[in-house]
């Protein structure tokens, strides 16, 4: 770190609840951006207590996603008359012999790897000065509720303050925990932060790439498309919109299953600061590419069709009521991740886009009430038709 002093901060460290608010997705979106910093002089550092945290989360979405495949192939074997060979190789295919604990394992020593992070142990600390804390009701303990569960984060702040105070280093931590925020205001080595995108921000480079970021906002608020980067921009909007699983929920007095689900693509508009502002942050660079973060509205129609069943009255199976086809418009926000390719001394017109993500996902989507397209006199007559056709049944009860 010595050959960098210029730098306003050495190192970056993240709360358990920031990586649980991406559903552990390390390899997308956000985290998936901090692999810049492998190799780099800016060094990434879990505590021990986020680690551990992290891996107990993961090992229980690991069992309750086993739990749900073995349920899912069960169905599958059901309905599709597949033998029990064939279920098991399914099986076979996905899992592995490795534990829950071990696979959870994997994926955080994956991520640390391509991120360059590096696990600090709590071993600096004593139990005697995280008490003497506890009672003065010094951050990260509140002055009230229940201290008690402040304590694991006082061992993850007090030991990455010891070691930054160790190496003299200054280190951004990211939370949305308000004892971290208090902890790092009384510090001299730790710098608060709430939002990894801001972060992240704040350890880019700005030669090159600000003035690309710079054309970037004057496109957008001359609403030109030189040299066809917002055609490319909106092209993969609109393709991540139409690519993402979309989960919809529905009332009705019947069962209902949804068989098909797709979101169009219809609009959207970048949020703006002011009138000639673009909310535009760099979250990366590197001499091949350009990361840019802009938080975006997004107005889809979401399609589903409905699967409709109930239970016979006679003899209990059940029987298919038709199906219906509904569209519902759908607004939601969300960060755009563009990625710039190119030589960037040359602003837009040196580069391309190379790809769009968006970081947030269509929150689940409100059907309302599903009814079979028929009034409530067809309704009945076709369970009274249903009934006798029936052997052996008599009128309906």
């Amino acid at each position: 770190m010595t050959d960098v002093p210029e730098l306003d901060y050495h190192a970056l460290c993240i709360d358990t609840n920031v990586f649980r608010e991406t559903g552990y997705a390390f390899d997308k979106g956000l985290p998936a951006q901090m692999n810049q910093f492998a190799g780099s002089p800016v060094q990434v550092v879990i505590s021990e207590i986020v680690h551990r945290e992290m891996k107990r989360h993961l090992t229980d979405l690991v069992r309750e996603a086993r739990v749900a495949l073995d349920k899912g192939l069960k169905e599958v074997q059901q309905q599709m008359l597949a033998s029990d060979g064939a279920a098991n190789r399914a099986r076979n295919a996905i899992l592995t012999s490795e534990s829950d604990g071990e696979i959870a394992q994997r994926r955080l020593d994956e991520f640390y790897e391509r991120c360059g992070a590096t696990v600090l142990p709590v071993d600096s600390v004593t139990s005697r000065e995280v008490l003497d804390r506890y009672f003065n009701q010094e951050p990260p303990f509140a002055a009230t509720g229940d201290k008690k569960q402040e304590f694991p984060d006082a061992y993850a702040l007090m030991s990455v303050e010891k070691w930054a105070e160790k190496h003299v280093f200054k280190v951004l931590v990211v939370s949305h925990d308000k004892g971290w925020k208090e902890f790092c205001e009384n510090s001299d080595r730790l710098v608060y932060r709430n939002d990894l995108g801001s972060a992240l921000k704040l350890f880019q480079p700005h030669n090159a790439a600000s003035q690309l970021l710079a054309d970037l906002n004057a496109c957008l608020v001359s609403e030109g498309d030189a040299p066809g980067i917002v055609n490319a921009m909106t092209r993969g909007i609109k393709e991540s919109i139409e690519a993402m699983e979309i989960n919809v929920d529905a009332q009705s007095r019947f069962y209902w299953e949804p068989t098909e689900v797709y979101a169009e693509y219809k609009s959207h508009e970048f949020r703006q600061l002011s009138d000639n502002v673009f909310d535009i942050d760099l979250v990366r660079v590197t001499e091949q590419e350009v990361v840019v973060r802009i938080p975006a509205e997004i107005a889809c129609d979401v399609h589903a069709s409905f699967s409709l069943s109930m239970t016979d009255p006679i003899d209990k199976d059940e029987i298919g009521m038709g199906s219906q086809s509904l569209k519902v418009e759908q607004t939601f926000d969300s960060d755009v991740l563009i990625t710039f390719e190119g030589d960037f001394s040359k602003g837009l017109g040196g580069v391309t886009v190379e790809g769009v993500e968006l970081v947030d996902l269509i929150p689940t989507v409100e059907f309302g009430e599903i009814d079979l397209s028929m009034d409530e006199a067809d309704y009945h007559q076709y369970l009274e038709d249903l009934a006798m056709d029936q052997p052996g049944s008599g009128e309906p009860s």
